[in-house]
């Protein structure tokens, strides 16, 4: 077989794939098949132009106004780990405002704003087990019990902070029930608040990671999907920590305080 002289094109084959999202050319840019010159710019907000990237369908003003205050309420939570991260790293790295929001994106797990997820995953299963014909409460006891007999705490309910009632969750329920969103979602959601405060003999109140979960499903947005949108909404918080740490930097005291914490006695 005689190989091609270096100076030769090479053929590449084709690669097969696709997207429905967006596509673009020298001219023109479209986002789920609407021009986004001529029908989105000025004519959409952000979060329905999300709400459609996402779905592939345009959102009620109803279900916007739910998405929009879903953003609002996790949008900062005061000096927490995730925005001390994005400060520290802003202050080290302040030519990358990027890897500083990085950074403090990074820390979303479990215990800090993924919670969203693991709540609208729950709901999800309720929610099935009762498209399948099971009673709200058998559905919500049979969740309960097997997240216990797992070892695990039941996501959505109760806070380190809000002890007595997450304010936040209950201005989201507001809003929905004024918009006439996800009403059976929150109905499966006050089962379980109640169910488990029968089951566990505690008391758990509902957080707002529960609230945001019950009201991402309501409008069509699948459980994998809510660590996500709760992503979008602390990018915005962690550009506000990342703006004060380069006029009012934290980052110095903290490693006076790390100094001081490791520092060797002659």
């Amino acid at each position: 077989m005689t190989e091609p002289h270096p100076d030769q094109p090479r053929r590449v084959a084709s690669l097969e794939f696709s997207t429905a999202i967006g596509a673009a050319n020298t001219h023109q840019v479209t986002v789920r098949g609407h021009d986004l010159v001529e029908d989105l710019i000025g004519e959409l907000t952000y979060t329905e132009t999300a709400l459609l990237a996402i779905t592939g369908r345009r959102p009620t003003p109803g279900e916007t106004r739910v998405v929009d205050a879903v953003l609002v309420s996790l949008m900062d939570h005061g000096m927490q780990p995730s925005a001390l991260a994005a400060r520290m790293t802003y202050h080290v790295a302040p030519e990358a405002v990027q890897a500083a929001v990085a950074a403090g994106l990074l820390g979303a797990g479990s215990l800090l704003l993924g919670s969203v997820e693991q709540a609208g995953e729950v709901l999800s299963r309720i929610r099935d087990a009762v498209a399948g014909g099971a009673a709200p409460e058998q559905a919500v006891d049979d969740e309960i019990h097997a997240l216990r007999a797992a070892g695990r705490r039941i996501p959505g309910l109760g806070h380190a902070l809000h002890s007595s009632g997450d304010p936040r969750a209950a201005k989201l329920l507001a809003v929905a029930r004024r918009e006439q969103v996800a009403q059976h979602e929150i109905s499966l959601l006050e089962h379980l608040v109640a169910r488990a405060r029968a089951v566990t003999g505690r008391d758990l109140p509902l957080n707002v990671s529960g609230a945001a979960a019950a009201l991402l499903l309501g409008v069509g947005l699948p459980w994998r999907l809510h660590r996500g949108f709760a992503l979008i909404s602390r990018c915005a918080g962690l550009v506000a920590h990342v703006g004060e740490e380069a006029d009012r930097p934290v980052t110095p005291a903290v490693r006076d305080a790390l100094r001081q914490l490791t520092w060797i006695d002659a």
